[in-house]
């Protein structure tokens, strides 16, 4: 049966997870940091990697991936890979004090890769080696307003992952306000999950309507220590702080898993307990 790990941050902050497939091959999300690297190659072992699923272009979730394509000989272990990316340009408007990094980079190492790539579109099935994986929502460059700075978190893709026999799993990258609007409308009802990724590492993400309606069980936290015990304070309308968000979640009765705690095999299985 697939196994599912969240790997734990080596850097200030990420997001990496890695499933482990029923033909012993691994599907990556994200990734993290450069520093992160040795840990998810470490879990990884000498498998091969038959997708790596990348949910938007900030540094946190593919510097990592970048620096590996560009360096090594990752595109050689690799199968497919997933995105919807926004451009350069929209990504360069939106935040050019501290992003044109990420997506450059990114378009530069495209041409090793491009044979591999899969741009996912909402309604997009694929299946990796027993697991099936529906690409819900693509952000892409709807919600530019009215807060510019979130632009390319509203980008992300989401997606659910499932298999026979197990529990299913709703990825929500580093969705916001305005993206977690949009996928409730476009989704709806089809968002509900046994175990939710929380956006943007549990705060300033998603607003509460789209958690109440994933009605998960499992809560998964990309988040170190610091950022667990963020203050329980609304940054600007609608974005709250991981505290706040923890006491959503905390009322709908779910069991946390989270980063600060280490690297952890998430119960996934149907017949397992939480």
């Amino acid at each position: 049966m697939p196994k599912l790990y969240m790997l734990t941050e080596h850097s200030l902050f990420m997001m990496s997870f890695v499933f482990i497939t029923d033909r012993d091959t691994a599907v990556v999300i994200d990734g993290g940091n450069p520093e992160d690297m040795p840990h998810l190659f470490e879990m990884i072992g000498e498998r091969k990697i038959a997708a790596w699923i990348l949910t938007h272009p900030h540094f946190d979730h593919i510097s990592g991936f970048v620096q590996e394509i560009e360096h090594g000989k990752l595109a050689e272990r690799i199968e497919r890979i997933y995105y919807n990316f926004p451009s350069a340009e929209f990504v360069k408007s939106c935040e050019p004090e501290i992003e044109p990094c990420s997506i450059l980079d990114f378009n530069r190492i495209l041409p090793d890769i491009k044979e591999k790539c899969t741009i996912v579109q909402p309604g997009m099935l694929a299946e990796v080696d027993g697991l099936e994986i529906e690409f819900l929502f693509c952000g892409e460059e709807r919600f530019r307003y009215p807060k510019p700075n979130l632009a390319v978190n509203e980008s992300s893709i989401v997606f659910r992952v499932t298999a026979d026999g197990m529990k299913s799993v709703l990825f929500l990258g580093d969705s916001g306000p305005e993206g977690g609007r949009a996928l409730l409308h476009e989704c709806g009802d089809r968002l509900k999950s046994d175990i939710v990724q929380m956006s943007h590492h549990g705060h300033s993400g998603v607003t509460e309507e789209v958690y109440q309606c994933i009605a998960p069980k499992i809560c998964l936290w990309c988040a170190p220590e610091w950022l667990w015990e963020e203050e329980d304070i609304e940054f600007e309308p609608e974005l709250w702080g991981t505290k706040h968000q923890r006491k959503w979640m905390d009322d709908m009765g779910v069991t946390h898993y989270v980063t600060k705690d280490g690297t952890q095999m998430i119960p996934i299985l149907k017949e397992e307990k939480i």
